[in-house]
């Protein structure tokens, strides 16, 4: 009888570590069905936020192209523009500091010429010989085309000394004059 009973021991064991078994199986299936599960969702997070890093930098590469497109736009809006605002026409160009290069149209006696070139520089004002600087400007103003709202504040940029400073104290107390007025 006790090989029965032993027997009976040994089959009541092995049931039970059968069923440990299966039940360790089953829990380890379901982890693994969770990790799949969790996995395949990393998965379409990665494909989403490929898609998105895909459309950002498509959008980036829109928003270059615009930027370089207003820079351009910029540039070709401002290349006529001077300091002073609008007034340096498209037959000007702005030259080093104090000198402006004036292309002169074509004259009667050779309308074929059209590139003579001449630098003149605007004249600097210390405050002295006032009549001298005043004739010299009026010459500049002949042979360079600038409105007439934009002589003043051209010739300003060219005081220096006493000169800026009483121009300086004159527009704070009266505004900004004309040039013929």
């Amino acid at each position: 009888m006790a090989d029965g009973t032993r027997l009976k021991e040994l089959q009541e064991f092995q049931r039970k570590t059968e069923l440990v078994l299966m039940d360790e199986k089953a829990k380890r299936q379901a982890s693994e069905d969770q990790l799949h599960t969790r996995l395949d969702q990393i998965n379409e997070a990665q494909e989403g936020l490929q898609a998105t890093v895909m459309n950002l930098e498509h959008s980036i590469g829109a928003m270059q192209q615009q930027l370089k497109s207003i820079a351009e736009q910029l540039q070709n809006y401002n290349r006529n523009k001077s300091i002073l605002g609008e007034g340096l026409t498209a037959s000007i160009e702005r030259g080093s500091f104090s000198r402006i290069t004036a292309l002169h149209p074509p004259s009667e006696e050779n309308p074929t010429q059209y590139n003579a070139i001449h630098r003149m520089e605007f004249p600097l004002f210390n405050g002295e010989e006032a009549r001298i600087w005043v004739r010299r400007c009026n010459i500049y103003f002949q042979m360079i085309p600038i409105p007439e709202e934009q002589k003043v504040p051209l010739a300003s940029v060219y005081m220096q000394g006493r000169a800026e400073l009483w121009y300086q104290g004159h527009v704070e107390k009266r505004g900004v004059p004309t040039w013929n007025g």
